[in-house]
């Protein structure tokens, strides 16, 4: 009797994918390999699991969005009811692919595992890390001791919840931390260790509702700030009029004096300002940010300007004041 898991991987493009003339090159088209070829590639995994695959994109993950991201969704709720499938696995770019495991966390209802992974490294490079990455998100996907965690983020033996995975660094193997807080787990050979403070995702499926439909989600900007450059911000913003906009301020939340009294006096057009940060691992409370007269201006808690802006565009689609929207990013805060 076979009593191995099922999981059905779905491809996206992106580095694992991608392919390059030489082996000890930097350079590599990304999104050039098939998901079944993937998985071929992969020593062991038939052990573990039976393995259905299908591409969905086949691009770098620099040209996926929302958009893309709610077909993904899409494609995962309608497999999910299949009862054969006990979990997926995901194979993305890396340099979206934060964005597209916190946007999945927020719109997924599934009660089965979600797992994202990637590679530092191109499919035909030397010590290729697409195969163990996959190897171990299969691992974690069809364990036990994963449930109810929302989706999640495996890269280089680190288990992270995907609302906490960052990016740190842009070659490096270990590329990717879990902020705030740390990895939920680790795999260490064919074995899966999970810490015993690991926590389910604080909004699993909040917006599930933006699956119901084909509108695109509000447009967000999001503004980086650098020294001496606020004059020319404060022009670029004066005929503008978004529903939100993110300021990836200086330190914990600090903006110039003529950029604060230009949001002060922006309140009248009912514009959402997020305060979040340009340092990797952001911490912006009231008491930290820039004094600003505006009801409508929030500090972003532990969530960089990134995923602020997707947390905010699903917020506004739903035509959320500011007072909730407060409540949400307070909610990452407090994990």
């Amino acid at each position: 009797m076979n009593t191995k898991p099922t999981i059905c991987i779905i491809g996206t493009g992106g580095t694992i994918a991608g392919a390059g003339t030489s082996a000890t090159s930097a350079n590599y088209e990304s999104g050039q390999v098939d998901t079944s070829k993937l998985v071929n590639a992969v020593s062991g995994l038939e052990k573990i699991a039976n393995v259905r695959t299908e591409t969905l994109f086949s691009t770098g993950s620099e040209n996926l969005s929302p958009k893309s991201w709610r077909i993904l969704a899409r494609r995962i709720e309608e497999l999910s009811e299949n009862p054969n499938i006990n979990a997926f696995v995901v194979t993305h770019g890396t340099d979206t692919l934060e964005e597209a495991s916190f946007f999945l966390d927020l719109v997924c209802k599934s009660k089965k595992p979600i797992v994202l992974t990637g590679a530092m490294r191109s499919s035909t490079a030397l010590s290729a890390d697409g195969p163990a990455n996959i190897f171990h998100a299969a691992l974690t996907a069809t364990s036990p001791k994963i449930k109810n965690q929302g989706v999640l983020v495996v890269m280089n033996g680190l288990i992270i919840q995907g609302v906490q995975a960052i990016k740190t660094d842009s070659v490096a193997l270990q590329s990717f931390s879990a902020y705030p807080g740390g990895p939920i787990g680790k795999i260490v050979g064919e074995e899966v260790f999970v810490t015993e403070n690991s926590r389910p995702s604080p909004l699993i499926g909040r917006f599930f509702n933006h699956l119901q439909h084909d509108r695109e989600l509000p447009f967000v900007d999001i503004i980086i700030l650098r020294g001496g450059c606020a004059d020319h911000q404060v022009k670029a913003l004066g005929n503008a009029k978004p529903k939100g906009l993110v300021i990836a301020g200086f330190g914990a939340g600090t903006v110039p004096n003529n950029l604060a009294d230009f949001i002060s006096h922006k309140e009248s057009n009912g514009c959402i300002f997020i305060i979040s940060s340009r340092v990797s691992k952001v911490t912006v409370i009231p008491e930290t940010m820039t004094k600003i007269n505006n009801s409508n201006v929030l500090p972003a808690g532990v969530l960089n300007a990134q995923k602020s802006a997707i947390l905010l565009s699903l917020g506004l689609e739903e035509n959320l004041k500011a007072d909730d929207l407060s409540k949400l990013f307070k909610i990452f805060a407090m994990q």
